[in-house]
């Protein structure tokens, strides 16, 4: 058996190794068209901020896989696939012309994208995106060399890396405006929730612009300068990070293969429509958590989900990816955000018969100096008394309250099963009232 895996970030390193150590006597082969290979990108804002190594973004090498069996061939990128002959056109060093296969797994991921902004080239040596270690470190090389020079920085988007990457460049000493065509971020996070990713926006200097999308980028001599608005503001910078969205890197593949929105239809075993062929990682998408409702998730941890999964079901076990709660954790400096499940109104749409509770959490006791509350949100069916979903902002231990949150909600645990549950409790280390606990206080009564 030949295995081929297009792609050596997350999903196809860990599908690679584990397939390989489950089925030493096939043939694993991978293709990764980029010098890296076990690379992350949720970690490279913090990268370029000098707060992480290039090791914490890089996670091994080519040799580090080859000497555990697996095939791997960096500098080799898949220019076409032919499915009906099972083969893949290949343009490398080492091999160089068409390579076959006996089954085929896509990992290849998502890119960045810009969309059609008049002026925009990919030539612009200051404008940059941020979607795999190869952004990264050019990014940090671009600032190394240009320190002298460099005063002002452009964000285009207020997602995830949009905000950690402001945080980043403002952390070396740039002024930073962070612009969003929309009238918002985060849009599934309730707006009062959202007030403390605010106000700790301003406290840091950034400037946030809503309802700003870019509509052109003014340049001479391959160096851009400024950025038009589509509300006819004009804004001068130094150096540009354009984070508006990712899309996956299926380009190079005939239409024969299953997509809904750029994105890869698989089944719950990672089948394409194609026989013998596969995709995981963020080229997919899932489904929200045991429904038929696509969720895009581009996550380094659901990644190595799928790698996992994937190499059991194709070493004979039977699994089924039952999908996911659009779970996610993110920071601005010190306010921390994390959410799993549905927001009220995502509920309330789906014809759940849910409310919400609002409360405070404290991951210590409320009598230490430095002991903030933060603000919890959960959403719940008030018909089956089960969670729907659950939303925190604070400054310590938010994604561990979420995910306490996840389990429930995936478990379908009734709240009244919360009282049984035996949390851990200290003054340093947490509240008596765990917010699940709270939940059983305020729905039992």
């Amino acid at each position: 058996m030949k295995i081929v895996v297009i792609g050596g970030g997350a999903a196809g390193m860990m599908f690679s190794t584990q397939y390989k150590k489950a089925n030493p006597e096939h043939e694993v082969f991978l293709f990764e068209k980029s010098p890296y290979v076990a690379w992350a990108g949720c970690p490279t804002p913090y990268y370029i901020a000098d707060e992480l190594s290039i090791n914490d973004v890089v996670l091994g090498t080519a040799e580090d896989f080859i000497k555990r069996g697996v095939n791997v061939k960096i500098h080799h990128e898949v220019t076409g696939i032919d499915f009906k002959n099972k083969t893949l056109n290949v343009t490398g060093n080492e091999i160089n012309g068409i390579f076959s296969y006996d089954k085929l797994v896509l990992a290849v991921g998502a890119k960045s994208f810009i969309p059609d902004i008049k002026g925009y080239s990919p030539e612009l040596s200051n404008v940059f995106i941020l979607s795999h270690a190869e952004n990264a470190i050019e990014i940090k090389k671009y600032i190394n060399e240009n320190k002298a020079t460099l005063k002002n920085a452009l964000i285009a988007g207020a997602g995830f890396i949009g905000l950690e990457t402001a945080e980043s460049f403002n952390k070396l000493g740039l002024n930073v405006t962070v612009v969003e065509k929309s009238g918002e971020i985060f849009p599934s996070v309730s707006e009062n929730l959202k007030k403390g990713i605010y106000s700790e926006i301003e406290k840091r200097g950034v400037s946030l612009k809503l309802n700003a999308g870019v509509a052109e980028i003014i340049s001479g001599n391959n160096v851009a300068k400024a950025v038009k608005l589509d509300n006819g503001e004009t804004l001068n910078f130094d150096i540009a990070l354009f984070s508006i969205g990712i899309t996956p890197n299926i380009g190079f593949i005939s239409d024969e293969l299953e997509t809904e929105k750029g994105k890869i239809v698989v089944n719950d075993k990672f089948e394409t429509n194609i026989s013998d062929v596969y995709a995981i990682g963020d080229c997919i998408f899932n489904k929200y958590y045991n429904t038929d409702r696509n969720l895009y998730a581009p996550f380094g941890d659901v990644a190595n989900k799928h790698g996992i999964l994937l190499s059991k079901y194709l070493s004979g076990e039977n699994i089924h990816w039952k999908g996911l709660l659009r779970s996610y954790a993110t920071s601005f400096y010190d306010i921390k955000l994390a959410q799993t499940g549905l927001s009220l109104d995502e509920a309330t749409a789906l014809g759940y018969n849910a409310e919400k509770i609002d409360m405070k959490a404290m991951y210590k006791n409320s009598g230490f100096a430095d002991s903030v509350p933060a603000q919890v949100e959960i959403i719940y069916d008030k018909d089956k008394k089960v969670l729907l979903g659950g939303t925190m902002v604070g400054r310590e231990a938010v994604a561990q309250f979420i995910d306490q949150i996840a389990i429930v909600i995936t478990l379908e645990t009734p709240i009244e099963k919360f009282i049984d549950i035996d949390f851990a409790y200290s003054p340093t280390n947490a509240s008596v009232w765990n917010p699940l606990l709270v939940t059983y206080r305020k729905v039992i009564k």
